[in-house]
């Protein structure tokens, strides 16, 4: 494989299937050739839910996280309807992953949510009595066309940023998707920067590649000069300050919207 392809490898296969939480088990594929990213350790406010899932109506610009109890979970077409599909956790050296899902509805004894599995946008029902509920009071707003990232708190932007995005033939996927996994590269003046940060999002052009599923992410660079353009194989890259910020602040289930505007 030529130098300019497993570059894109990496950029489109942030995770492959072992990282933070969702799919499948593998290893992070290196940025240019390096070797696996490692686990990262503990970051302040990247699982640290507040337990205030429990109010009826949640403030404006909160979302609802859910998050399996157990390593696995069934997840029904409808409320009382079987169960079409099992969603695993993952393993990495022992540890087993966080298993979260972004809440789009609530109904007694269940919750609505949006999947990370594929096809993308997916949506399924799971028991209330299957997971723990929590609040995020933080978005993550990204503008394909204007190459912009915006960090929402409630109705305050506590980030605005340029990234780099998807080129024409790898584009990077439309539509409401969620922080599902966290990264951070064994070199932080690498490919990846010091963090990534893993979607429920896939590409729409590999299905499986290197090893991984196609999974889209948000990551540092160690070519900021290249944000502002479409250079990306899917992924959405930010300068280094950007992606510490957002890692230290975004937890598990954060939703990230992605439009083409």
């Amino acid at each position: 494989m030529s130098r300019a392809r497993a570059i894109a490898a990496a950029a489109l296969l942030l995770l492959v299937s072992a990282l933070a939480g969702l799919m499948g088990s593998a290893a992070l594929s290196g940025g240019e050739g390096g070797g696996a990213a490692a686990l990262p350790g503990a970051v302040e406010g990247s699982t640290d839910f507040k337990p205030e899932a429990a109010v009826a109506d949640l403030p404006r610009g909160t979302s609802l996280v859910a998050t399996a109890l157990g390593r696995r979970i069934r997840v029904h077409r409808r409320p009382d309807g079987g169960a079409t599909r099992t969603v695993r956790a993952r393993t990495v050296r022992g540890r087993r992953l966080p298993l979260v899902f972004l809440v789009k509805a609530r109904r007694k004894g269940w919750v609505h949510v949006h999947l990370p599995t594929r096809p993308n946008l997916g949506t399924g029902w799971l028991r209330a009595a299957d997971v723990r509920l929590a609040t995020t009071p933080y978005r993550v707003q990204v503008q394909l066309r204007r190459h912009r990232l915006t960090l929402w708190k409630g109705a305050r932007a506590l980030l605005r940023t340029t990234i780099g995005k998807g080129k024409a033939v790898s584009p990077t996927p439309t539509g409401r998707y969620f922080v599902t996994d966290l990264l951070r590269p064994p070199d932080p003046g690498g490919f990846y920067g010091p963090y990534a940060l893993g979607l429920s999002a896939h590409s729409p052009v590999y299905t499986s590649f290197a090893g991984g599923n196609g999974q889209v992410g948000i990551h540092g660079t160690n070519r900021p000069d290249a944000l502002g353009r479409d250079v990306s194989a899917g992924c959405i890259r930010v300068d280094n300050r950007a992606i510490t910020r957002l890692a230290r602040l975004l937890p598990l289930g954060t939703p990230v919207d992605i439009s083409g505007a």
